[in-house]
């Protein structure tokens, strides 16, 4: 029996992206949901496929099974962020993939993430730290690649990979609504 691919494999977006011809990219597509949710937004599947359409640029429409990944990835990435664990997924090639690509994703994912946020009104101002990452995935969003394959250069990226997602994960928790940080999580099934 075949493995399910994963939510989260950028292989498969990658190709969406190809098969549509689509001008934007797989990070930043995630990058921008994630920012959007983070920020407080919750959207309808047909909402969030609207969305996802104008962020593909795409020169075809979305293929029903295109939509089917597309919802998938909302649904997943909020029950991460909203799970209330320390685990949140970002959309970005594996580790196979050279450690310059994975920084290019990156900084998309970042500069996804700072668009979508930015749509998004909110009330009161953020925490000093909230504002600080703001400003980190900023610099990150401008990184230059063209990095060797290094031992230092991999540590590096997955330093700052995971500072962005702790990073995240304290925006998303720091912008809920009152009402939906009292919610208790459903009881899990046995």
């Amino acid at each position: 029996m075949a493995l399910m691919p994963s939510v989260f494999d950028f292989d498969r977006y990658t190709q969406l992206f190809n098969d549509l011809g689509a001008a934007g990219f797989p990070a930043e597509m995630h990058g921008h949901l994630v920012g959007r949710l983070s920020a407080g937004a919750r959207y309808d599947h047909g909402t969030w496929l609207n969305v996802a359409s104008e962020l593909l640029d795409a020169r075809g429409t979305v293929p029903e099974a295109g939509k089917v990944q597309l919802i998938q990835l909302y649904d997943a990435s909020l029950a991460e962020l909203s799970g209330g664990g320390f685990d949140v997924t970002l959309l970005l090639p594996d580790d196979s993939a050279t450690v310059d690509h994975r920084t290019q994703a990156l900084g998309q994912w970042c500069e996804g993430f700072l668009g979508g946020f930015g749509l998004v009104e909110r009330e009161g101002e953020l925490s000093e730290e909230a504002d600080s990452a703001l400003h980190d995935f900023a610099a990150i969003a401008q990184v230059q690649t063209d990095l060797e394959e290094s031992e230092a250069n991999e540590v590096d990226f997955m330093e700052v990979m995971e500072y962005v997602r702790m990073a995240v994960l304290m925006i998303f928790s720091e912008c809920q609504p009152e009402a939906d940080k009292q919610a208790k999580p459903p009881a899990a099934l046995h």
